[in-house]
């Protein structure tokens, strides 16, 4: 973690802050970046556009935002171990 540094958060005004506030689904420990589910953030999105449009805006404009050392850690959830992706 940087030294002082904030964790940061999706959004830039306290009203898309708040917006995103579900689907904060913890903290790292190592580093103290927030951790989002992706799910929750793709349903949060699809709330004002269909749900392919909201994986997109999702893909291009926040996994795709690099803030700096405290960049949010973004998670995709699974039941189980056999729901995860495996390159081959």
């Amino acid at each position: 973690m940087v030294d002082g540094a904030p964790p940061l958060l999706i959004g830039g005004s306290q009203e898309e802050i708040k917006r995103f506030e579900p689907a904060i689904i913890g903290q790292s420990d190592a580093d103290l970046r927030v951790v989002y589910s992706v799910e929750k953030i793709v349903d949060i999105l699809s709330e004002d556009m269909t749900r392919e449009e909201a994986v997109e805006f999702y893909e291009f404009n926040i996994l795709g935002a690099y803030m700096g050392e405290m960049t949010p850690i973004y998670v995709s959830e699974h039941d189980s171990i056999n729901d995860f992706c495996i390159p081959d």
